[in-house]
């Protein structure tokens, strides 16, 4: 699910992002994963909801060329000015630290457990394809 928040800047949105959360819950899916994705733009900032890894990989590649980034010099840095943020339990916190290395605690709770927020990298990764070249 793709949701977007449309509160002004980054601490707007994220206090957006952080009573969705609160007011969804897990839903239906013990699974479901919260992202938080911001974006700084000089026409207006953005800044979106994901509860899957799927869809928000999906999302960013579809941005990635709507946003013509293919066309940068470094195609690796194309898109350092897209932030992700995760939300991770503390239990996956606690059990998964050195995956979860500068994870930073939140005020969010839900269903009595607190959660913490880590950066996560957008990776451009750029592919090589082998052909004859012959049709």
């Amino acid at each position: 699910m793709v949701r977007n928040l449309d509160w002004g800047g980054l601490k707007s949105n994220w206090e957006a992002f952080k009573e969705f959360v609160q007011r969804e819950g897990k839903g239906i899916s013990i699974l479901t994963d919260y992202y938080f994705v911001f974006r700084e733009d000089d026409c207006g900032d953005e800044a979106y909801i994901f509860t899957t890894h799927s869809d928000l990989d999906d999302w960013l590649s579809e941005m990635f060329y709507q946003w013509e980034r293919y066309d940068s010099r470094n195609i690796e840095d194309s898109m350092d000015d897209v932030f992700v943020w995760k939300l991770i339990s503390e239990s996956d916190f606690k059990r998964l630290d050195t995956l979860y290395e500068g994870a930073r605690k939140t005020s969010i709770e839900i269903d009595g457990e607190r959660y913490y927020r880590k950066l996560i990298k957008v990776s451009v990764e750029p592919a090589v394809v082998v052909s004859t070249n012959f049709y």
